[in-house]
């Protein structure tokens, strides 16, 4: 057979020939891709919070305001803004300061809080375990597999590799996802392989490379086949499943309950602040049984408005929920393309199939399905689940999957 040889274009980098790196990946790893990936969420979600630490302090900046303009009366905009400087310098500018603090250690600690926040749902979901990821670069893509799954995935579905500290992160085009190789797994040369890879592949992409294919694939054809387009509705079942697993239920308790006594010692503590800083504070002997009478008489309603706050945010935090997924949702369908996904189904394993990315994944990876209303979760061992919309399954063939399902998988709770 008479080939032709591939046009190389001007300028562009000859093709790097295939090499494989091998590198074990753990929990940091899986955080530090996660990081990578949703890094703009990441920071609206600071930037929201920061934004209502600012409300709160311009809201005690307008009450301090307001304060110095009743006592000034008409004496005119000199005394209003002395007795408005008063105010905020001395004990009516406690709550503001404290606002600042709260919200500066807040802007210091939030990188913390979320690997903290993501480590935590890993480890609830069992995906802390460590595996060792095999990966192949070709002219045509990049196959990697692990963990009971096996992908290929063309150069034009690969958006390139930035290097960072301790990891080169393998970016997706139109996918939330990344591959984080850790630098500690590999040495110097073969992280400037990769990344010499990563400019040959683009080229590769436009010369038309041929799209790698999954080593050791049989032939046979599917049992059924199902396609579908990924929604803003699809996205929003995800998150859902994210926000109300038992781990994220537990930690929900938990704060509810933080909330509850945190609140109960606010007054107490603020009175006790003032008479910690007060320079002519009376002895603790005879302020004492003053606080008692306070608690009595004033602390107590004002736990009582702090609770009564604290079980309304309980009482609408499903619906703050849902209109939380809903607008991750939206925010990530607007910032990736919507490709058909195929869905493949054979007596040892499931494919998914896209434009230049493909999926196996083994049946025995699978640990059992749940039916959510419009939507099939394939729950896996070590991974987050599959999740099928029923609109790809019309007619018979719902019901030749469920049989399939049961037949191989198993039913779980619905």
């Amino acid at each position: 057979m008479r080939t032709t040889p591939a046009i190389v274009l001007p300028g562009a980098p000859a093709p790097a020939e295939p090499f494989t790196v091998t590198a074990e990946i753990g929990l940091e790893d899986r955080i530090a891709a996660a990081l990578f990936c949703y890094r703009d969420l990441f920071a609206t979600g600071r930037r929201r919070m920061l934004h209502a630490f600012a409300w709160m302090m311009l809201m005690l900046v307008i009450m301090a305001g307001f304060q110095a303009w009743q006592t000034s009366g008409r004496d005119g905009i000199g005394a209003f803004a002395s007795r408005f400087g008063s105010q905020l310098l001395g004990y009516g500018g406690l709550p503001l300061l404290v606002v600042a603090v709260l919200a500066l250690a807040y802007a210091l600690a939030w990188p913390a809080i979320t690997r903290r926040r993501l480590r935590n749902w890993y480890r609830d979901e069992g995906l802390d375990r460590p595996f060792t990821g095999i990966y192949r670069f070709e002219p045509g893509g990049l196959i990697s597999s692990g963990s009971g799954r096996s992908s290929a995935t063309a150069c034009r579905r690969i958006a390139g590799v930035t290097r960072a500290p301790e990891h080169l992160f393998i970016q997706l085009k139109d996918m939330e996802d990344a591959i984080a190789l850790p630098l500690r797994t590999m040495d110097a040369e073969q992280a400037q392989r990769i990344e010499a890879w990563a400019g040959s592949c683009h080229a590769g992409a436009a010369r038309a490379e041929p799209f790698p294919e999954l080593a050791g694939e049989p032939a046979q054809e599917p049992i059924l086949t199902a396609r579908f387009v990924r929604t803003e509705a699809d996205r929003v079942v995800e998150l859902g499943w994210q926000m109300e697993r038992p781990g994220m239920k537990r930690r929900r308790r938990r704060g509810f309950a933080l909330a509850f006594v945190v609140t109960a010692l606010i007054p107490p503590l603020l009175v006790a602040l003032l008479w910690l800083i007060d320079p002519e504070r009376v002895p603790l002997r005879h302020s004492f049984p003053l606080f008692v009478e306070m608690f009595a008489t004033h602390f107590w309603k004002w736990v009582l408005g702090f609770w009564a706050v604290v079980a309304i945010v309980i009482a609408i935090h499903p619906r703050l929920r849902r209109m939380q997924a809903r607008q991750i949702a939206r925010q990530l369908q607007r910032r990736v393309q919507a490709y058909e996904t195929e869905v493949r189904l054979f007596e040892d394993r499931f494919e998914t199939v896209q434009d230049g990315l493909r999926n196996r994944f083994d049946r025995a990876g699978f640990a059992r399905a749940e039916r959510q209303k419009e939507h099939i979760l394939l729950h896996r061992r070590g991974d987050e689940p599959l999740i099928l919309p029923l609109r790809a399954l019309e007619g018979d063939r719902l019901a030749l999957f469920e049989r399939i399902v049961d037949t191989h998988i198993g039913r779980g709770a619905g």
